[in-house]
């Protein structure tokens, strides 16, 4: 509970960076405000409250800042009265057979009566499927929500809850925030040197309040030991969770691979995966699977279920992909004429043209394409309730969408775990983990095309998940790579973080490219080395690939560059190791210089860091990119109730105003915590970054 005078200040941030804001309204007199969850409300009491704007529609983030008047309750959680809202809880199992049961109750107010129930009561019996078994890949369940194990010769299945942990994941009705790890679940310890979140605060490591002062935190990843229930190469994944363990005699092992050649798993422990392996050399799946689709025969050639141009292996080549201005559609030329990537009878362009006669409606089941979309089957959209193509299990390897959730194999988040796709580094979710500097070697080739950077990255890419623990000096290339590269470097989310750099060409050898970054903050980078386009003739730019990766951590601070090079936030004269460098001893009339942080040395009409700026003319004392009519000088420059709004450049908290902290895990900027706005500010303050309640600052 907080107590103080409320005082709420609305401010709209929808407006192009380099433009400030004076627009804002205000509440303030005795009374309380109520933070229900999802609902924001302020009471005043009155004629005490104003409200003043431009006119402008608000829909910015609002603080709330306190003092000793009145208090601030959270009420949550909040009853919602609306028709059939359902919730599901978990049930305690009383017959010891780890399945966990679930009762779906109706909480509106419209006296319906909803209500399910599936109560399990029997005994262990229940969770055999009768199948025989040797590993637990043979017993996959077709829903998410449930595990199939084989235990003692037999499937079963459970509740998922990979680790054991007594949670399950929040998209099976948990709260774990990582199913792999035992050690992770909501209000375990932290362990400060794993790389994982483990007490789900959003913050790991070193980053977590929990380890502050902790020496050694950070984590230093060495070979996986698959039965000791801890994490030892810093994966967040433990023993049989992690792909590394995965066909190893402590995960076990099937007599061969026969009959098991499209799960993605080593099964017989021989280190041949599935195809690879020779006991399904003349399995079927693999015969076909092998085969490449020729993008003009009118046939699905590698049993994707796709033909031609409507297969993702024909994205970008001729003839699927335009050429030349668009014309009109030619319904029987076999190519897209007119740009909409739909090539003859699937363009409804050719919906009356007489080449597209013979179409007529999906039947679902035969193999064929009735309706000439390009799509068989169960591929078809059409076939989507067709009882002959209910949801399965996702395999993980087959080209194929199995369980009808739009995500096809690796890019399905049930198969980020799998071992081959561990390997094929695709996508965010399966991002190999880099701590230190090294040599790292891959292959490209078959991945699909999930994100591109903005100088280049058209064809499919490798995924890395850069941790550091130490402001560092990081040089990226991909010198040794087979085909023309692309590097681009995000920081924060994967998917949506704010790109630092992007290169195509300047690795110095054939198409290399180079990224060097003359200074990382610690926090969590993601680098994805790309292949530059797909050509519409030769196909796309992948194959095996190399990373050099070298990080230098804490590197000296340069006393004339104009860059803060040791990561401490000050730049040369401003940094206390130059002080009595030559060019900044006695630089201020005289006196040593100082970083120009704060108020004092921001208002003071020096110039104390002998950067040749001073006070708010410093980019030390104007540090928002976006609020930039302020600076910091202690006065509220856009009128929104705020002093200085993150203008203020910090090494600590205590180089801070009243009431205000640095935000050094990502601007190095004063500002009052971010769990005090209405909204998430962080967007404005560190872009791709979040609020975070555990820290009370914006983390990537």
């Amino acid at each position: 509970m907080r107590s103080g005078a409320l005082v709420v200040v609305s401010f709209a941030l929808a407006l192009p960076v380099g433009c400030g804001r004076s627009d804002f309204g205000i509440a303030s007199g005795d009374g309380s405000a109520d933070d229900t969850a999802g609902t924001d409300t302020e009471d005043t009491v009155g004629d005490t409250s104003m409200t003043m704007t431009n006119g402008d529609t608000d829909t910015s983030p609002t603080v709330t800042i306190t003092s000793p008047d009145t208090s601030v309750t959270d009420t949550s959680p909040t009853t919602v009265s609306d028709s059939d809202t359902m919730t599901t809880f978990p049930t305690t199992d009383s017959d010891s057979d780890s399945i966990t049961t679930f009762t779906t109750t109706d909480s509106d107010s419209d006296s319906d009566s909803i209500t399910d129930s599936d109560s399990d009561s029997d005994s262990d019996s229940d969770t055999d499927t009768g199948e025989l078994c040797n590993t637990d890949p043979e017993c996959a369940s077709t829903d998410p929500c449930f595990v199939g194990s084989c235990e003692d010769g037999q499937c079963a299945l459970t509740v998922r809850d990979l680790d054991n942990d007594g949670e399950s994941p929040p998209e099976c009705g948990g709260q774990d925030c990582n199913d792999l790890n035992p050690n992770t679940f909501p209000g375990a310890d932290e362990v400060c040197a794993d790389g994982d979140d483990n007490d789900c605060n959003g913050v790991e490591d070193c980053f977590d309040p929990a380890c502050e002062d902790v020496p050694n935190c950070g984590c230093s990843p060495s070979s996986e030991i698959c039965d000791n229930g801890d994490d030892e190469d810093c994966d967040t994944a433990v023993d049989c969770n992690d792909a590394d363990c995965q066909g190893t005699p402590a995960c076990g092992c099937a007599d061969g691979e026969d009959g098991l050649c499209v799960n993605g798993f080593d099964d017989d422990c021989d280190d041949d995966f599935d195809c690879d392996d020779a006991d399904c050399a003349g399995d079927p799946a693999c015969t076909c699977m092998g085969e490449n689709e020729f993008c003009s025969d009118g046939s699905d050639d590698d049993c994707d279920l796709l033909i031609d141009c409507a297969d993702p292996d024909c994205e970008g080549l001729f003839p699927c992909t335009c050429v030349g201005v668009p014309a009109p559609e030619n319904c029987s030329d076999g190519v897209d004429n007119d740009c909409d990537e739909l090539v003859d009878c699937a363009d409804p362009q050719c919906a009356v043209s007489q080449a597209c006669d013979d179409c007529s409606p999906e039947q679902c089941t035969g193999g064929d394409d009735e309706d000439c979309d390009g799509l068989i089957d169960c591929a078809d959209e059409a076939c989507v309730f067709d009882p002959n193509c209910a949801p399965q299990a996702e395999i993980c390897n087959n080209d194929l969408d199995d369980d009808g959730d739009g995500a096809i194999d690796c890019d399905d988040d049930e198969c980020f775990a799998v071992p081959v796709c561990q390997a094929s580094q695709s996508n965010c979710g399966t991002a190999q983990s880099i701590f230190e500097s090294g040599t790292f070697f891959g292959e490209t080739t078959g991945n699909p095309n999930n994100t591109e950077g903005t100088c280049g990255g058209g064809a499919g890419e490798a995924v890395f998940r850069l941790v550091l623990f130490q402001p560092s000096h990081v040089v990226l290339d991909s010198v040794g790579s087979a085909f023309d590269t692309v590097l681009y470097v995000r920081a924060g989310s994967c998917a949506f973080g704010q790109e630092l750099g992007c290169d195509d060409d300047s690795g110095g050898f054939m198409w290399s490219s180079r990224l060097d970054f003359t200074l990382l903050q610690p926090g969590i980078y993601f680098v994805f080395l790309d292949g530059y386009t797909i050509d519409p003739n030769f196909g796309p730019n992948e194959g095996e690939w190399q990373l050099n990766v070298e990080i230098t951590e804490d590197p000296p601070e340069v006393c004339d560059d104009i860059i803060d090079n040791d990561g401490d936030v000050y730049a040369d004269c401003g940094d206390p190791d130059c002080v009595a460098a030559p060019n900044c001893a006695g630089c201020v009339g005289g006196a040593d210089p100082s970083a120009e942080f704060g108020v004092d040395n921001c208002t003071n009409g020096l110039d104390d860091d002998c950067d040749g700026a001073s006070d708010c003319a410093d980019e030390d004392c104007s540090a928002s990119d976006f609020y930039v009519t302020e600076c910091c000088d202690g006065e509220d420059e856009n009128d929104n109730g705020i002093p200085d709004d993150f203008n203020c450049k910090c090494n600590n908290s205590n180089e801070c105003g009243p009431g205000q902290m640095c935000y050094d895990h990502t601007a190095d900027a004063c500002g009052i915590p971010c769990t005090s706005f209405f909204g998430d500010v962080c967007p404005f303050v560190a872009p791709g970054s979040t609020c975070n309640e555990a820290t009370d600052q914006c983390e990537f």
